[in-house]
């Protein structure tokens, strides 16, 4: 079982759905050089991502271990899926032109060993974009509660290494692989409501948050939820900055 089997179900609601996932392909292909094929998302998730690359005309393969994500991926990208640990990939040696994974990083067990089975199925001069990073705005006051009630969980749960990982890290697991990163930094706004992110809580939809107790959770998430809730409920903006890493094998 995956840890995210039991957040597959509202996934898209909380986490800004294809228009989400349709403005990080578009900032994608900024780095992808165009017609080559496939590009494997490493992490397809629901397929959001992956349908917007699809859009615009790219051949697409997505890999994900968790069967209830993929079975949504189904519904929008068709067969081109394939069930598969991305630490021990069920693809071919060097039978991708590029790769691609956002918000993936972060949740793998060995991301050294990411990274070298990524090396292994690009094809020579192949590219993998990473989006791993995402830090909102000094005024996104939604972004920087969900941010301080992330810390607080990792804080709780011990993590060695936290959920959020920087561009450095990256670059450095990645060079154990062999690839050469650079970073690109994308501002981008979008429109929520504090009503969402009260249902991602409330619906636990950080995988993170699942391996606390109740108690604990409750310890971590009361401010986040306060804060939230004094907020005015309309709809607002949210800002903040996407951070790409490009890598490309050294």
């Amino acid at each position: 079982m995956s840890e995210f089997d039991q957040l597959a179900e509202n996934y898209d609601r909380t986490r800004g759905g294809e228009s989400r996932g349709d403005e990080y392909a578009r900032e994608i292909l900024e780095f992808l050089p165009p017609g080559e094929a496939p590009i494997l998302e490493i992490g397809v998730g629901t397929g959001v991502v992956a349908l917007g690359l699809a859009r615009r005309g790219r051949r697409v393969l997505g890999l994900d271990v968790s069967e209830p994500m993929l079975e949504r991926a189904f519904s929008r990208l068709g067969t081109v899926l394939v069930r598969s640990d991305a630490l021990g990939m069920s693809i071919a040696s060097a039978s991708v032109a590029h790769a691609v994974s956002v918000w993936v990083v972060h949740a793998v067990a060995d991301p050294v060993r990411l990274f070298e089975e990524a090396r292994r199925v690009l094809r020579p001069g192949g590219s993998y974009v990473v989006c791993s990073t995402q830090k909102p705005a000094p005024d996104d006051q939604v972004g920087l509660i969900i941010a301080e009630m992330t810390r607080r969980v990792d804080d709780k749960r011990g993590a060695e290494r936290p959920r959020a990982v920087t561009v450095e890290q990256v670059i450095g697991w990645a060079a154990q692989a062999g690839f050469t990163g650079t970073v690109h930094r994308r501002e981008r706004s979008w429109r929520s409501t504090p009503e969402v992110e009260l249902e991602a809580i409330a619906l636990r939809q950080w995988p993170a948050l699942r391996q606390l107790d109740e108690q604990s959770i409750e310890e971590v998430t009361l401010p986040a939820i306060e804060a939230l809730q004094a907020l005015p409920p309309d709809d607002l903006e949210r800002r903040g900055t996407v951070e790409m890493v490009v890598l490309r094998l050294s």
